[in-house]
């Protein structure tokens, strides 16, 4: 028999069910939402098509910005080569490189302006931000394709009243939603709580910007180490309402590429340092403002530098061992806290064995983080607060 000719229909059927699976959890998920948010004046899924159309902003001239980012990127590519396997791409970001990085890959090597600029300008709807950015359904299909359909309008309003019903909470009501304002770069879509704009994710970032900056009010060290900060959103917020901060972003060089080039838009009067351009760390931990480094400069960092590290879910998307690395690096660094949210369950590895109280700190809290709750009621992401001993 040529099993050939079994593979593509069951292969077929695994794709059907999927699909239905999909719908079934998107319509229970709109079910609880309805009965939960029904009668708030913010449930409009007729609106979500505003919230999704296009946002370019100003268009700009970005050469300049995008030859510091080009010059670190080639320099950082270089020397990653040498750095072990803990600082190059592996498990769950190997697809995204191989699938949908090499187009901006290819533009940050060949030093193509044009294109780098392109891309963007244009991030939040542009396959170059795969895995910083997006929903956990077919982005350009349900949202950018033209009309929006019914299901995906009203699944789309679970998740966005839920955040904000979070964020209102864990913040304690003491903000108004124009504290959620960013600059419009990257062309982004989100929602609008009391005619403020806010961008995707914006809720989550700004939430945990605040609580770093709650913990670093009992320090007199003001270095904030993030590892794995995704296109800068928590670095705007953090650097934006705690001037006096240093931050030092520790990433893929892809991803500090795209971080880069968002924080410089955003934040264009504020010190940025890339790779190549400062003495890391002699010079670059100094003075307040940003550093954007390369993960393995890590290793460089002096020891008890930082007073609050964080990390959000990166660290569980990585093997065992290179998430020992990193947990043997922040807990060097770090000399007060480090908060992260990351999987105790769905992972090669759960949050609650990565071993952090075996390097001198003690677990102050662990708690649901519950920001995906509405799309996801059986959400593994956990919270967790370590204070160094």
């Amino acid at each position: 028999m040529n099993y050939s000719l079994l593979w593509k229909p069951r292969k077929l059927l695994a794709a059907v069910r999927g699909r239905l699976d999909q719908r079934k959890s998107m319509n229970q998920a709109i079910r609880a939402s309805k009965q939960r948010f029904g009668n708030d004046q913010n449930y409009r899924p007729d609106l979500v098509p505003v919230w999704f159309a296009p946002r370019p902003g100003i268009a700009q001239d970005d050469s300049v910005i995008l030859k510091r980012i080009i010059a670190a990127y080639k320099m950082a590519k270089i020397d990653q080569r040498n750095a072990g396997e803990a600082f190059n791409v592996s498990n769950e970001w190997l697809p995204i490189y191989e699938r949908d990085l090499g187009p901006v890959m290819k533009a940050l090597l060949t030093e193509d302006i044009g294109e780098l600029q392109r891309m963007y300008q244009n991030f939040f709807r542009d396959p170059c931000s795969t895995g910083l950015v997006g929903l956990p359904i077919n982005m350009p299909k349900a949202f950018f394709g033209g009309t929006i359909k019914e299901i995906y309008r009203q699944y789309i309003l679970c998740d966005i009243l839920h955040r904000s019903d979070l964020w209102k909470k864990r913040t304690r009501n003491a903000f108004s939603a124009e504290v959620l304002a960013s600059p419009i770069v990257g062309n982004p879509y989100g929602y609008i709580m009391d005619g403020v704009f806010v961008r995707a994710g914006g809720d989550y970032q700004h939430y945990y910007s605040h609580a770093i900056g709650q913990l670093l009010k009992s320090s007199d060290r003001q270095v904030v180490v993030e590892l794995g900060g995704g296109f800068g959103g928590l670095a705007y917020y953090l650097i934006r309402d705690n001037p006096g901060v240093t931050y030092v972003d520790f990433d893929l060089p892809e991803a500090v590429a795209l971080a880069s080039y968002y924080l410089m838009k955003t934040l264009p009067n504020l010190q940025i340092s890339l790779y190549g351009e400062t003495n890391f760390p002699e010079e670059a931990l100094l003075a307040s403002g940003i550093v954007m480094m390369p993960s393995f400069e890590i290793m460089k960092t002096p020891s008890k530098s930082a007073a609050v590290s964080f990390n959000s879910y990166s660290l569980a998307e990585m093997s065992p061992s290179t998430i020992r690395v990193y947990i043997d690096q922040i807990a060097r660094i770090t000399s007060a806290h480090f908060l992260h949210i990351n999987h105790n369950r769905n992972a090669v590895l759960s949050a609650d064995k990565f071993g952090i109280e075996d390097h001198g700190f003690t677990l102050i809290s662990r708690e649901p983080a519950g920001w995906s709750l509405a799309i996801n009621p059986n959400s593994d992401e956990y919270e967790y607060l370590y204070k160094a001993n």
